[in-house]
């Protein structure tokens, strides 16, 4: 039993069967990629960042809105102005989106009808474009999916519709990060066999590694993916492909370098067994040198506080699996199959002499210096000229057949550019914002921002469309109070001209008169009343004579007029009566004639004091009249200065229906949190982006010093944030891991060299290969594609591949000088010409993985493999012309100090 177990033992069965184990463990346990790298889009920045702290306070909103995010629906007519058949249309197709709002996952929408006052930043200039927005839950759904099925229900006849955000943007591009990644990595199994299998002509010696490097990659994968899921590790869209690339590319290096170095041994040692053992312990020290500096170079990035470089510490897991994997899979095969392995072509390798490699050594060794001049030459011009420049919007590298990129592009078009993706302001109070005292404020703060440079326009709580609202300022208010002075002085001008023709028509002489005349008619009356007494008394005296005249005659005359008699006496009977009935009027008249003049005495009176009233009222408003004047002029000159432009709404506009639904969308449940919106003039760029939103910043600071919301808390966050927080964290990112990555190869070279100038001098000469690399590769696509800058990912992933390459031809330099027995100067020429030979095969796996890394046609990888392309072509190149002039110059220039030296001395 223990011979049998020593047998397997012995050929590597065990080995075998724990990498068999270990690759379906990890085949079985991988969570799903492509929702790491949709997830992984929406980078983090740690609770204390604005985006965070915006978030915190949007979640605080009410309204149901909590951990919502905002799309678009733009509804473009590319040949006009929206007809009102296509608007009935759109408000139709919402109404059905408002009826189906739990299916969509919609929280909220917002439309022209639902925010007129707003209605500014809805619909653009041309009337040819119309936005809706609304609020999703992508928590309860799928982002992609509840995107697809809004493009679906949202559609027009006769208009053009997107939906879209920098979220959705996001989306998309990491969507198509993942399928480019799968399509990258499978070309990239397919040169790793081609390139052995065309190194080697063999197709068992390509089959073996594609083993060895499908297994590492597995396995790294698994083992990644786990620490995401399982302890919140970093990860980033590009993660998987850079494990692929570092895996396949250092593989590639040490499969050859193992298996050359195995068909070399097979020549000495026929037992394959043993020549396997022989070689695994020649190889396991730089391999496993190599391994454990790239991993500790690339795990100590963890602790970078950026996830697209932090997760590059699953670089350095893929190294050290890789490692173990190049040292215990490949002896598996190799030590079964012997030479088989490289079947068909068993026959040695045979050793070809680089001449060009070999010339520029020798032409620089022959003439050091002007073999530095030739180097310096060659990269000086590029590296003068080198201007780094880089792209952090996801439009460029998307293309435009997306239709949420269309989307965005069309707002671009129709509104400002910045329209796709603007800057939102949160700002939470301790007390409810709906007072005078804050909305006033709030409203200075968006005048301020409005008055930036870079910005379009701004839309907030009070100015909701971008513009003031007039009725809700002191100027239009000071108008209005200016029109009512203005016609009260009017008014009191007629009064004051009422006043003068009245006391002008009261004439005290004329009613003096009348009274006189009121007191003579009533003298008369009381003659009147006399006569009329001593009237009615000779009537009586008559009435009495007629009759004793009537009894005392006898006579014939006395008949004769005794009827006159009788007639006369009935007509003096009525006398009388009319007579007392006169009398009674003329007491009567003689009552109420005194009485009018008693009163007409008193109106007398009454009529002076009056009189000397109105004058005194008349003064009273003349005066009243220049103070209203000089109030009027007052006002006019105040509505005219810029102390008016200030924000005052009163508590009646306070209750006001518009006001009342500005303050719903623009203010949450409790009233204590509102949101502004900033627009730039111009898309987000890395030379105006990261100024603007430093500068909005210390705007909002500044003017909400000392007033009402001098201790709200203020948070920013939209694209143009992220796209800034990206700058800066990489570049201070970028700078950490080149650094380590530059220090880590330092370190290594000096301690296996034991050497400190030639290894700066292999340092210095792949420095300048990458800038020169760099540069070509930015003037290359500028004069072909017109691209005038890199993507922001691409320095990350050429940094894994140029380090991964770097470092294996550095660390390799420094073996063989640790193992010569020659000094530095007689080293310089047989370990660049064998070294010749490695860097060939170096150079064509660097060539061909970077066309497999253009397979996708994405720019970000075109540019990396560009990058990485030219620089080892440069490397390759001026190594040989640095390491053999600045060698022969190390040696030589102190020999001939010394020599004149002596020479001085012994004049």
């Amino acid at each position: 039993m223990k011979e049998a177990i020593h047998k397997l033992h012995k050929n590597r069965i065990f080995s075998l069967i724990f990498w068999l184990i270990l690759v379906f463990v990890a085949i079985i346990q991988t969570p799903n990629i492509n929702t790491l790298t949709e997830n992984a889009s929406n980078i983090t920045y740690g609770s204390k960042s604005q985006p965070a702290k915006a978030e915190a306070i949007k979640n605080r909103w009410g309204y149901q809105l909590n951990n919502t995010t905002g799309v678009t629906i733009v509804y473009n007519n590319p040949n006009g102005a929206i007809k009102a058949k296509q608007q009935a249309q759109i408000d139709e197709t919402i109404q059905k989106l408002q009826k189906n709002k739990s299916y969509y996952s919609v929280k909220k929408i917002t439309t022209t009808k639902t925010d007129l006052a707003g209605k500014g930043q809805l619909v653009s200039e041309d009337k040819s474009t119309e936005l809706v927005e609304l609020d999703i839950d992508p928590q309860s759904n799928n982002l992609t999916i509840l995107t697809n099925q809004l493009v679906n229900q949202a559609k027009v006849n006769g208009l053009k519709s997107y939906v879209t955000s920098p979220e959705i943007v996001r989306n998309t591009q990491s969507q198509k990060v993942a399928a480019i990644n799968d399509l990258i990595t499978i070309a990239l199994f397919i040169v790793a066999v081609l390139v052995v299998g065309i190194y080697f002509r063999s197709i068992l010696a390509a089959f073996v590694s594609l083993i060895t490097l499908f297994s590492s990659y597995v396995v790294s994968l698994g083992i990644v993916t786990n620490l995401t899921t399982r302890l919140n590790a970093p990860f980033s869209v590009y993660t998987p492909l850079e494990i692929a690339i570092a895996t396949i590319i250092m593989g590639l290096i040490w499969n050859i370098y193992l298996f050359r170095r195995i068909k070399n041994t097979l020549i000495l040692q026929n037992e394959s067994a043993a020549a396997t053992r022989q070689t695994i312990k020649a190889s396991r020290f730089p391999i496993t040198m190599t391994g454990l500096l790239l991993a500790a170079a690339f795990g100590i990035l963890i602790l970078v506080n950026f996830s697209p470089i932090s997760s590059l510490y699953a670089v350095g897991i893929s190294f050290l699996i890789l490692m173990l994997a190049v040292l215990t899979i490949n002896p598996i095969f190799t030590s079964a199959l012997g030479e088989s392995v490289f079947w068909p072509n068993v026959k040695p390798e045979k050793h070809r002499q680089p001449g060009v490699w070999n010339r520029i050594v020798s032409f620089s060794l022959w003439q050091p210096l002007a073999g530095l001049l030739m180097a310096i030459y060659l990269t000086f011009p590029f590296i003068y000229n080198f201007r780094p420049s880089l792209s952090y919007t996801q439009l460029s590298t998307l293309t435009a057949n997306d239709q949420a990129v269309q989307g965005a592009e069309v707002l671009q078009t129709h509104f400002a550019e910045g329209k796709a993706t603007p800057v939102t302001i949160y700002l939470e109070n301790d007390k409810a914002l709906n007072k005078e005292k804050y909305l006033q404020q709030i409203d200075a703060l968006t005048t301020k921002l409005q008055s930036m440079k870079g910005v379009n326009s701004v839309y907030s709580v009070t100015q909701p469309s971008g513009m003031p609202i007039s009725k809700y300022y002191v100027t239009n208010q000071l108008g209005d109070i200016q029109s009512d002075v203005k016609s009260a002085i009017s008014k009191l001008t007629r009064v004051s001209t009422g006043i003068a023709s009245n006391r002008r028509n009261i004439n005290i002489e004329q009613l003096k008169k009348q009274v006189n005349y009121l007191k003579t008619l009533t003298n008369k009356s009381d003659k009147i009343n006399s006569k009329s007494t001593d009237i009615q008394k000779q009537v009586s005296d008559a009435s009495n004579n007629a009759s004793v005249n009537q009894q005392s005659s006898a006579n014939s005359k006395v008949k004769k007029y005794e009827q006159k008699l009788d007639k006369l006496n009935s007509q003096l009977d009525t006398t009388s009566t009319d007579m007392d009935a006169l009398i009674n009027q003329a007491n009567n008249m003689q009552m109420y004639s005194q009485t009018i003049y008693n009163n007409m005495q008193t109106y007398n009176e009454a009529l002076q004091k009056v009189k000397s009233d109105l004058k005194s009222l008349q003064l009273q408003v003349k005066n009243v009249q220049r103070g209203l004047n000089n109030v009027y002029d007052y006002l006019a000159a105040l509505q005219k200065s810029t102390a008016s432009d200030v924000y005052y709404i009163t508590n009646a506009q306070l209750e006001d229906t518009d006001f009342l639904q500005t303050m719903y969308n623009y203010t949450s449940q409790n009233q204590k949190i509102t949101a502004l919106q900033v627009i730039f003039n111009n898309a987000p760029n890395s030379s105006d982006t990261p100024k603007q939103v430093k500068l909005l910043q210390e705007q909002i600071k500044t003017q909400l010093q000392g007033t009402t919301l001098k201790n709200a808390d203020v948070a920013v966050t939209g694209e143009p944030v992220y796209q800034a927080l990206e700058q800066s964290h990489l570049q201070r990112g970028f700078l950490i891991m080149a650094t380590i990555m530059i220090v880590a190869i330092a370190l290594a070279a000096f301690i296996l060299s034991r050497a400190i100038l030639q290894p700066f001098y292999w340092l210095i000469a792949l420095i300048m290969s990458v800038i020169t690399g760099t540069q070509l590769t930015y003037l290359a696509l500028d004069y072909v594609a017109n691209v005038s800058a890199f993507d922001w990912q691409v320095p990350i992933l050429a940094m894994v591949v140029i380090t991964a390459v770097g470092a294996w031809q550095i660390i390799s330099l420094g073996l063989s000088m640790r193992y010569t027995r020659l000094n530095s100067l007689d080293w310089i020429r047989p370990s660049m010409a064998s070294y010749g030979q490695v860097l060939r095969y170096i150079l064509l796996v660097v060539i061909l993985i970077s066309l497999a890394l253009t397979y996708g046609s994405s720019m970000v990888m075109i540019e990396t493999a560009m990058i990485s392309g030219f620089t080892f072509i440069i490397y390759y190149l001026i190594l040989p012309m640095i390491v053999s002039s600045l060698g022969k110059m190390a040696v030589t220039v102190p020999d001939k100090t010394k020599l004149l030296k002596k020479h001085t001395d012994d004049e």
